[in-house]
């Protein structure tokens, strides 16, 4: 009886265990958010980890100024263009995105443009990456 209670233990504890996911958070998240936030994180809500690590190259893309559209776009400053910490730009030049529409800012001093995804087609692609889908799509 008792090696059917530690056999039953046993199962139940890897079980469980293997639903735990650990999520290492992306680098570039701790230039955003405090380190004991996203360590607490990583245990206790890792599929958000896994969101935002996805979003920070996933929400946007790099694109050229359509001609003639020059001056129709709010402009970000943006040290490095290769380099670019979507959420760090978010929080210091307060950015913000549309569920419904793509956006678009005008990086100063060039004809690139960082276009947010619409919330719609984000949610869309990270569910198609973590393998997750919703009725009706």
């Amino acid at each position: 009886m008792k090696k059917i209670f530690l056999l039953l233990f046993i199962g139940f504890s890897v079980a469980l265990s293997a639903q735990t996911e650990t999520v290492k958070a992306d680098a570039r998240l701790y230039d955003v958010y405090e380190a004991d936030y996203l360590n607490r994180l990583q245990t206790k809500n890792p599929a958000l980890i896994q969101r935002w690590n996805f979003y920070l190259d996933n929400a946007w893309r790099l694109t050229r100024i359509p001609q003639g559209k020059d001056g129709e776009y709010p402009t970000v400053s943006v040290a490095d263009v290769d380099n670019i910490n979507i959420l760090l730009l978010q929080k210091e030049q307060n950015l913000t995105r549309d569920f419904n529409k793509r956006l678009r800012y005008r990086i100063a001093g060039t004809d690139t443009l960082i276009e947010y995804y619409s919330g719609k087609e984000f949610v869309k692609a990270f569910n198609a990456h973590t393998g997750r889908s919703h009725a009706g799509e």
